[in-house]
């Protein structure tokens, strides 16, 4: 699901941001100086419908106190679930704010990380306090179900996926860290990046990764990684 990122600036209350597709903003209201923040990353996408049913890989979560100031303008990114598969060989792009999109049949995209920002950076990715990783992209191949699904999202670390039922490095995508992308699946490679996941690979059953503070890399049939999750 999209995941909601949540403020809380004690005597004012709380105040909720949904997924929209786009960056939202938060002032700090004055006399605050601390913010309780709750922010989850959005899941990753199923393999299609009546095929193996993949589970859901979730997003990770951070909570804990911001330190602001009264007036700053914070930016919100909510992340955007992963695209599900589908059958037909259509590139549909990943979450909103950095998951990898999935391609070919069946398999699905990486889930968009949540961040908060002081600046509306976009794709630039900077002067990020607080993200959440989003889940990786189920891939698919093998018969059963959950065999295939993508890696959950950090954590320090970004889940690795599965494939086929257990992690595999040579078809699974790997989560991204504190340091780097996480690897791709070594048959074929493509390794996430800072702040996004990296896409499914054209032309076979490739689950993307979930964006975050670095992305999932790719599976090569199995699931994408997870995307890792930072706090300032």
């Amino acid at each position: 699901r999209d995941y909601a990122v949540t403020i809380a600036a004690a005597p004012s209350g709380f105040t909720a941001f949904n997924y929209t597709g786009a960056v939202q903003t938060y002032t700090v209201p004055c006399g605050i100086s601390s913010l309780t923040v709750d922010i989850g990353g959005a899941a990753g996408g199923k393999d299609a419908p009546n095929l193996n049913y993949s589970s859901v890989s979730y997003g990770g979560r951070v909570r804990g106190n911001l330190a602001v100031t009264a007036g700053q303008v914070l930016y919100i990114y909510v992340g955007g679930k992963g695209p599900d598969g589908t059958s037909t060989s259509t590139t549909i792009a990943g979450g909103f704010n950095g998951g990898g999109s999935r391609y070919y049949l069946y398999s699905g995209g990486g889930g968009g990380a949540s961040d908060i920002r002081t600046s509306a950076s976009g794709s630039a990715y900077t002067g990020r306090l607080v993200v959440a990783g989003g889940g990786g992209g189920a891939g698919y191949n093998c018969a059963g179900t959950n065999q295939q699904t993508g890696g959950a999202g950090g954590g320090t670390t970004g889940g690795a996926a599965n494939y086929c039922g257990t992690n595999n490095p040579t078809y699974s995508g790997q989560g991204g860290t504190q340091v780097a992308g996480g690897a791709g699946a070594t048959i074929i490679g493509g390794s996430g990046s800072l702040g996004a996941g990296q896409n499914g690979y054209t032309g076979l059953y490739s689950g993307g990764g979930g964006g975050g503070y670095y992305g999932g890399g790719w599976g090569y049939y199995g699931g994408g990684g997870g995307g890792s999750s930072y706090a300032d």
